[in-house]
């Protein structure tokens, strides 16, 4: 492990753990530096604000569900992938659990937001003839798969993962068929576009 992400992960877990006992919007930058035993120079060369740890902890595991699709696209084993990315989700619940429950909303929904217009962003870049309607339909179709899908995953993690990852994968195929006729899928448009999508 490098320097930078080993300081990042120190930044990261001082966060958490003030988070048990402090709101979010009540921590410091100062507060987080001692708890995690780094400077304050040390913390603005590697972010701005608090935010950007939860930012930046979003990222890293969007890149690590990338760095699984890419390694599994090619490998006709569907299962398989969703297996290991519901099992990635399992590795981070704690953690996740954590950041979810105590930044705010409007943080989440921004990452979101930035995701899914990078998104429509690409698929006009491949359907350059596409008008205004067949544009807001794409993008409604992602925001809905993504705000369902997102809710059913937390509230998976929150009960403590009551249904195996087969089962999950058959609700969560069942509830995306309309969208796999379509040729809007969300997993499938991940796994198609996993290379371009590792500039986001």
């Amino acid at each position: 492990m490098n320097v930078l992400h080993q300081t990042r992960e120190w930044i990261f877990e001082a966060l958490l753990l003030l988070l048990e006992t402090t709101p979010y919007e009540q921590i410091k930058i100062t507060s987080i530096t001692k708890k995690a035993g780094v400077a304050r120079q040390t913390f603005y060369r590697n972010y701005r604000s608090k935010d950007d740890i939860i930012i930046q902890y979003l990222d890293d595991i969007f890149k690590e569900r990338l760095t699984i699709i890419k390694k599994w696209q090619d490998i006709n084993e569907n299962d398989v992938l969703t297996d290991l990315l519901f099992a990635q989700l399992k590795k981070h619940r704690e953690s996740l659990l954590k950041v979810i429950k105590a930044v705010p909303d409007c943080l989440l929904n921004e990452r979101f937001e930035e995701f899914i217009k990078y998104l429509v962003h690409l698929y006009n870049k491949e359907h350059t003839n596409t008008d205004k309607l067949k544009e807001l339909h794409f993008i409604y179709s992602i925001k809905y798969q993504i705000a369902g899908g997102f809710t059913i995953l937390i509230d998976w993690l929150k009960n403590d993962m009551p249904l195996s990852f087969e089962e999950m994968r058959t609700i969560m195929s069942e509830f995306g068929k309309s969208f796999i006729e379509q040729g809007i899928y969300v997993p499938d448009i991940l796994y198609s576009l996993a290379d371009q999508l590792e500039s986001l």
